[in-house]
Protein backbone atom coordinates (compact mmCIF):
# COMPACT_ATOMS: atom_id res chain seq x y z
CA UNK A 1 0.00 0.00 0.00
CA UNK A 2 1.11 3.35 -0.97
CA UNK A 3 2.06 5.61 1.60
CA UNK A 4 2.90 8.68 -0.54
CA UNK A 5 -0.33 11.37 0.02
CA UNK A 6 -2.77 11.74 -2.59
CA UNK A 7 -2.87 14.82 -4.80
CA UNK A 8 -6.21 16.41 -5.07
CA UNK A 9 -5.32 18.10 -8.40
CA UNK A 10 -3.61 14.51 -10.40
CA UNK A 11 -7.03 12.90 -9.58
CA UNK A 12 -8.73 16.09 -10.89
CA UNK A 13 -7.09 15.22 -13.93
CA UNK A 14 -8.15 11.42 -13.82
CA UNK A 15 -11.85 12.63 -13.49
CA UNK A 16 -11.73 14.77 -16.08
CA UNK A 17 -10.20 12.02 -18.61
CA UNK A 18 -13.35 9.86 -17.36
CA UNK A 19 -15.71 12.40 -18.17
CA UNK A 20 -14.30 13.01 -21.29
CA UNK A 21 -14.06 9.02 -22.00
CA UNK A 22 -17.72 8.89 -21.77
CA UNK A 23 -18.23 11.55 -24.18
CA UNK A 24 -16.36 10.39 -26.71
CA UNK A 25 -18.72 7.17 -26.20
CA UNK A 26 -21.94 9.13 -26.45
CA UNK A 27 -21.33 11.40 -29.52
CA UNK A 28 -19.44 10.82 -32.61
CA UNK A 29 -18.96 14.57 -33.47
CA UNK A 30 -15.74 15.24 -35.44
CA UNK A 31 -15.19 18.47 -33.58
CA UNK A 32 -15.03 16.58 -30.18
CA UNK A 33 -12.92 13.99 -31.64
CA UNK A 34 -10.34 16.41 -32.59
CA UNK A 35 -10.81 17.89 -29.01
CA UNK A 36 -10.85 14.89 -26.81
CA UNK A 37 -8.86 11.59 -28.90
CA UNK A 38 -5.64 13.26 -28.58
CA UNK A 39 -5.63 12.87 -24.79
CA UNK A 40 -8.56 11.22 -23.23
CA UNK A 41 -6.92 7.63 -23.49
CA UNK A 42 -3.39 8.51 -23.63
CA UNK A 43 -3.73 10.80 -20.03
CA UNK A 44 -3.82 7.52 -17.72
CA UNK A 45 -0.83 5.95 -19.62
CA UNK A 46 0.66 9.26 -18.94
CA UNK A 47 -0.16 9.34 -15.54
CA UNK A 48 1.13 5.65 -14.50
CA UNK A 49 4.56 6.92 -16.26
CA UNK A 50 4.09 10.05 -14.07
CA UNK A 51 3.79 8.19 -10.64
CA UNK A 52 5.92 5.43 -11.92
CA UNK A 53 8.05 4.27 -8.94
CA UNK A 54 11.19 2.39 -10.25
CA UNK A 55 12.91 -0.70 -8.40
CA UNK A 56 9.82 -3.25 -8.14
CA UNK A 57 10.34 -6.40 -8.98
CA UNK A 58 8.33 -7.75 -12.02
CA UNK A 59 6.48 -10.24 -9.76
CA UNK A 60 5.24 -7.24 -7.53
CA UNK A 61 4.24 -5.51 -10.54
CA UNK A 62 1.90 -8.30 -11.69
CA UNK A 63 0.48 -8.33 -8.21
CA UNK A 64 -0.16 -4.82 -8.07
CA UNK A 65 -1.72 -4.76 -11.34
CA UNK A 66 -3.48 -7.47 -10.90
CA UNK A 67 -5.28 -6.19 -7.92
CA UNK A 68 -5.52 -2.31 -9.60
CA UNK A 69 -6.47 -3.24 -13.25
CA UNK A 70 -7.33 -7.18 -14.01
CA UNK A 71 -9.58 -7.64 -10.84
CA UNK A 72 -12.04 -4.71 -11.88
CA UNK A 73 -11.88 -6.03 -15.38
CA UNK A 74 -12.46 -9.96 -14.41
CA UNK A 75 -15.20 -8.40 -12.13
CA UNK A 76 -17.04 -6.20 -14.29
CA UNK A 77 -16.73 -8.73 -17.18
CA UNK A 78 -18.85 -11.29 -16.01
CA UNK A 79 -20.98 -8.86 -14.29
CA UNK A 80 -21.46 -7.12 -17.86
CA UNK A 81 -21.60 -10.62 -19.71
CA UNK A 82 -24.74 -11.51 -18.37
CA UNK A 83 -26.70 -8.33 -18.58
CA UNK A 84 -25.41 -8.06 -21.82
CA UNK A 85 -26.23 -12.38 -22.47
CA UNK A 86 -29.75 -11.39 -21.48
CA UNK A 87 -30.53 -8.31 -23.22
CA UNK A 88 -29.07 -9.99 -26.11
CA UNK A 89 -30.92 -12.82 -26.23
CA UNK A 90 -34.04 -10.47 -25.97
CA UNK A 91 -33.14 -8.15 -29.02
CA UNK A 92 -31.54 -10.82 -31.13
CA UNK A 93 -30.23 -14.23 -30.99
CA UNK A 94 -27.58 -15.06 -28.79
CA UNK A 95 -24.50 -17.15 -30.04
CA UNK A 96 -21.78 -18.87 -29.68
CA UNK A 97 -19.71 -15.98 -31.97
CA UNK A 98 -21.24 -13.11 -29.60
CA UNK A 99 -20.04 -14.12 -26.53
CA UNK A 100 -16.37 -15.10 -28.19
CA UNK A 101 -16.01 -11.17 -29.00
CA UNK A 102 -15.97 -9.97 -25.57
CA UNK A 103 -14.06 -12.58 -24.45
CA UNK A 104 -11.10 -12.23 -26.60
CA UNK A 105 -11.31 -8.51 -25.85
CA UNK A 106 -9.10 -5.77 -26.54
CA UNK A 107 -10.01 -4.36 -30.98
CA UNK A 108 -13.18 -6.87 -30.95
CA UNK A 109 -14.87 -5.58 -27.21
CA UNK A 110 -17.45 -3.51 -28.60
CA UNK A 111 -20.19 -1.91 -26.60
CA UNK A 112 -21.20 -2.24 -23.99
CA UNK A 113 -17.67 -3.40 -23.34
CA UNK A 114 -16.05 -0.45 -25.64
CA UNK A 115 -13.62 0.60 -22.76
CA UNK A 116 -12.04 -2.67 -21.53
CA UNK A 117 -9.40 -2.92 -24.51
CA UNK A 118 -7.91 -0.14 -22.15
CA UNK A 119 -7.44 -1.87 -18.74
CA UNK A 120 -5.54 -4.81 -20.91
CA UNK A 121 -3.57 -2.68 -22.70
CA UNK A 122 -2.56 -0.52 -19.68
CA UNK A 123 -2.33 -3.72 -17.66
CA UNK A 124 0.77 -5.70 -19.85
CA UNK A 125 1.71 -1.83 -21.17
CA UNK A 126 3.09 -1.42 -17.12
CA UNK A 127 4.60 -5.17 -17.19
CA UNK A 128 6.52 -4.40 -20.43
CA UNK A 129 7.87 -1.31 -18.76
CA UNK A 130 8.32 -2.60 -15.93
CA UNK A 131 10.55 -5.21 -17.57
CA UNK A 132 12.71 -2.73 -19.69
CA UNK A 133 13.15 -1.07 -17.01
CA UNK A 134 16.38 -2.55 -15.41
CA UNK A 135 18.22 -2.13 -19.33
CA UNK A 136 20.20 0.20 -20.18
CA UNK A 137 19.04 3.97 -20.99
CA UNK A 138 19.61 3.72 -24.70
CA UNK A 139 18.26 0.28 -24.80
CA UNK A 140 15.11 1.34 -23.51
CA UNK A 141 14.47 4.35 -25.70
CA UNK A 142 14.85 2.00 -28.84
CA UNK A 143 12.10 -0.39 -27.42
CA UNK A 144 9.67 2.72 -26.84
CA UNK A 145 10.65 4.52 -30.19
CA UNK A 146 10.68 0.93 -32.07
CA UNK A 147 7.03 0.35 -30.44
CA UNK A 148 6.26 3.56 -31.67
CA UNK A 149 7.62 3.28 -35.25
CA UNK A 150 5.81 -0.27 -35.11
CA UNK A 151 2.71 1.30 -34.18
CA UNK A 152 2.30 3.96 -36.67
CA UNK A 153 2.99 1.25 -39.26
CA UNK A 154 1.23 -2.04 -38.18
CA UNK A 155 -0.88 -0.23 -34.82
CA UNK A 156 -4.16 -1.96 -36.16
CA UNK A 157 -2.18 -5.66 -36.18
CA UNK A 158 -1.18 -4.87 -33.29
CA UNK A 159 -4.90 -3.70 -31.62
CA UNK A 160 -6.26 -6.83 -33.38
CA UNK A 161 -4.17 -9.57 -31.27
CA UNK A 162 -5.85 -10.98 -28.41
CA UNK A 163 -6.96 -8.13 -25.72
CA UNK A 164 -4.99 -5.97 -28.00
CA UNK A 165 -1.98 -6.66 -26.28
CA UNK A 166 0.36 -5.74 -29.10
CA UNK A 167 -1.14 -2.21 -28.44
CA UNK A 168 0.89 -2.27 -25.39
CA UNK A 169 4.19 -1.51 -27.08
CA UNK A 170 3.63 1.72 -29.06
CA UNK A 171 1.80 2.72 -25.86
CA UNK A 172 4.93 2.31 -23.76
CA UNK A 173 5.97 5.82 -25.02
CA UNK A 174 2.91 7.38 -23.30
CA UNK A 175 4.07 5.78 -20.30
CA UNK A 176 7.86 7.21 -20.57
CA UNK A 177 6.70 10.16 -21.27
CA UNK A 178 4.95 10.85 -18.54
CA UNK A 179 7.52 9.86 -16.03
CA UNK A 180 10.06 12.42 -18.14
CA UNK A 181 7.71 14.68 -17.23
CA UNK A 182 7.70 14.15 -13.86
CA UNK A 183 11.44 14.82 -13.52
CA UNK A 184 11.78 18.05 -15.41
CA UNK A 185 7.98 19.34 -13.47
CA UNK A 186 10.28 20.65 -10.22
CA UNK A 187 12.61 22.31 -12.98
CA UNK A 188 9.69 24.41 -14.57
CA UNK A 189 9.61 27.77 -12.71
CA UNK A 190 5.93 29.41 -14.25
CA UNK A 191 3.50 25.83 -14.01
CA UNK A 192 0.39 27.84 -14.57
CA UNK A 193 1.84 29.97 -17.60
CA UNK A 194 3.90 26.64 -18.97
CA UNK A 195 0.79 24.43 -18.44
CA UNK A 196 -1.62 27.33 -20.30
CA UNK A 197 0.53 27.62 -23.24
CA UNK A 198 0.87 23.84 -23.67
CA UNK A 199 -2.59 23.60 -23.74
CA UNK A 200 -2.88 26.29 -26.57
CA UNK A 201 0.04 25.12 -27.99
CA UNK A 202 -1.08 21.49 -28.83
CA UNK A 203 -4.95 22.56 -29.90
CA UNK A 204 -3.54 24.89 -32.55
CA UNK A 205 -1.52 21.55 -33.86
CA UNK A 206 -4.59 19.78 -33.49
CA UNK A 207 -6.82 22.26 -34.68
CA UNK A 208 -4.84 23.04 -38.06
CA UNK A 209 -4.68 18.86 -38.64
CA UNK A 210 -0.68 18.91 -38.17
CA UNK A 211 -1.34 16.59 -35.45
CA UNK A 212 -4.02 14.56 -36.40
CA UNK A 213 -6.26 12.41 -33.16
CA UNK A 214 -5.08 9.46 -31.78
CA UNK A 215 -7.54 6.19 -31.60
CA UNK A 216 -5.16 3.70 -29.85
CA UNK A 217 -8.55 0.95 -30.21
CA UNK A 218 -8.08 1.26 -33.67
CA UNK A 219 -4.69 1.01 -33.89
CA UNK A 220 -4.27 4.63 -35.34
CA UNK A 221 -1.42 6.99 -33.63
CA UNK A 222 -2.18 9.69 -35.38
CA UNK A 223 0.38 11.80 -37.09
CA UNK A 224 4.03 10.24 -37.11
CA UNK A 225 6.03 11.22 -33.47
CA UNK A 226 3.88 14.39 -33.31
CA UNK A 227 0.93 13.14 -32.23
CA UNK A 228 2.26 11.62 -29.46
CA UNK A 229 4.17 14.52 -28.47
CA UNK A 230 1.26 16.75 -28.29
CA UNK A 231 -0.70 14.33 -26.55
CA UNK A 232 2.29 14.28 -24.19
CA UNK A 233 2.23 17.68 -23.76
CA UNK A 234 -1.34 18.39 -23.11
CA UNK A 235 -1.21 15.53 -20.37
CA UNK A 236 1.59 18.09 -19.01
CA UNK A 237 -0.64 21.02 -19.24
CA UNK A 238 -3.20 19.17 -17.75
CA UNK A 239 -1.52 18.22 -14.55
CA UNK A 240 0.60 21.94 -14.81
CA UNK A 241 -2.62 23.86 -14.95
CA UNK A 242 -4.52 21.36 -12.22
CA UNK A 243 -2.05 21.48 -10.11
CA UNK A 244 -1.70 25.46 -9.86
CA UNK A 245 -5.21 25.70 -9.12
CA UNK A 246 -5.96 23.09 -6.49
CA UNK A 247 -2.71 24.87 -4.54
CA UNK A 248 -5.65 27.31 -3.70
CA UNK A 249 -8.13 24.84 -3.20
CA UNK A 250 -9.62 23.97 0.26
CA UNK A 251 -8.85 20.87 1.69
CA UNK A 252 -12.31 19.45 0.72
CA UNK A 253 -11.69 20.00 -3.38
CA UNK A 254 -8.89 17.49 -2.61
CA UNK A 255 -11.01 15.11 -0.89
CA UNK A 256 -14.07 15.49 -3.26
CA UNK A 257 -11.59 14.76 -6.57
CA UNK A 258 -9.61 11.97 -4.96
CA UNK A 259 -13.32 9.89 -3.80
CA UNK A 260 -14.62 10.43 -7.43
CA UNK A 261 -11.12 9.32 -8.66
CA UNK A 262 -11.35 6.58 -7.05
CA UNK A 263 -14.66 5.51 -8.20
CA UNK A 264 -13.80 6.58 -11.60
CA UNK A 265 -12.97 2.69 -12.70
CA UNK A 266 -16.45 1.77 -11.87
CA UNK A 267 -17.32 4.15 -14.41
CA UNK A 268 -14.93 3.89 -17.25
CA UNK A 269 -16.04 -0.15 -17.18
CA UNK A 270 -19.94 0.09 -16.95
CA UNK A 271 -21.00 3.68 -18.54
CA UNK A 272 -21.70 1.64 -21.82
CA UNK A 273 -24.09 -0.81 -20.23
CA UNK A 274 -26.12 2.51 -19.30
CA UNK A 275 -25.89 3.43 -23.62
CA UNK A 276 -26.80 -0.20 -24.62
CA UNK A 277 -30.02 -0.50 -22.52
CA UNK A 278 -30.54 3.31 -23.36
CA UNK A 279 -30.20 1.55 -27.12
CA UNK A 280 -29.28 4.79 -28.60
CA UNK A 281 -26.24 5.46 -31.46
CA UNK A 282 -25.69 9.03 -31.01
CA UNK A 283 -26.84 10.39 -27.87
CA UNK A 284 -28.07 13.49 -26.53
CA UNK A 285 -27.15 15.34 -23.18
CA UNK A 286 -30.05 13.10 -21.43
CA UNK A 287 -27.99 9.76 -22.51
CA UNK A 288 -24.77 11.26 -20.94
CA UNK A 289 -25.77 12.51 -17.77
CA UNK A 290 -27.20 8.86 -17.05
CA UNK A 291 -24.30 7.14 -18.51
CA UNK A 292 -22.12 9.25 -16.87
CA UNK A 293 -23.89 9.41 -12.90
CA UNK A 294 -25.34 6.21 -13.11
CA UNK A 295 -22.08 4.36 -13.15
CA UNK A 296 -20.92 6.90 -10.77
CA UNK A 297 -23.30 6.83 -7.75
CA UNK A 298 -22.53 3.21 -8.66
CA UNK A 299 -18.95 3.35 -8.00
CA UNK A 300 -19.36 5.59 -5.00
CA UNK A 301 -21.56 3.11 -3.33
CA UNK A 302 -19.58 0.53 -4.13
CA UNK A 303 -16.67 2.03 -2.25
CA UNK A 304 -18.17 1.72 0.82
CA UNK A 305 -18.76 -1.89 0.47
CA UNK A 306 -16.41 -5.23 0.46
CA UNK A 307 -16.85 -5.53 -2.60
CA UNK A 308 -14.52 -2.17 -3.60
CA UNK A 309 -11.67 -3.99 -3.85
CA UNK A 310 -13.00 -6.15 -6.92
CA UNK A 311 -15.30 -3.42 -8.60
CA UNK A 312 -13.35 -0.37 -8.67
CA UNK A 313 -9.82 -1.50 -7.81
CA UNK A 314 -9.30 0.47 -4.35
CA UNK A 315 -10.12 -0.34 -0.93
CA UNK A 316 -13.00 0.43 0.87
CA UNK A 317 -13.40 4.29 1.55
CA UNK A 318 -12.24 3.80 5.09
CA UNK A 319 -9.26 2.67 4.58
CA UNK A 320 -6.54 4.23 3.49
CA UNK A 321 -6.78 5.04 -0.17
CA UNK A 322 -3.78 3.21 -2.48
CA UNK A 323 -3.16 5.03 -6.16
CA UNK A 324 -6.08 3.72 -8.43
CA UNK A 325 -6.34 3.32 -11.89
CA UNK A 326 -3.50 5.30 -13.39
CA UNK A 327 -1.35 5.23 -10.31
CA UNK A 328 1.90 3.59 -9.15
Amino acid sequence: MSSTPRSGAVDAVRVLGVVAVVIGHVWADEVLRMGLYSWHVPVFFFLTGYFWKPGRTLTAEVRNRFRTLARPYLFWLCVILVIWSAVTHVRDHLTLEHIADPLYGGFYATRPFSAFWFVTVLFFAALAYRAVERLPVAVQGAVVVTGLLVGHTAGELLARTPLSIGSAWPCLAFIALGRLFRHAEPRLGAPLPTGIGLLVGSAGLVATGWSAPLDIKQGDYGSPVLSVVVSAAICAGLVLVARSTFAHAPAAAHRAATVLARAGFVVILSHAVVLMLLDTAGGGVTDFLLALLVPWVLGLLLLRTRLSGWAAGSPRRSHRPVEPLAGT
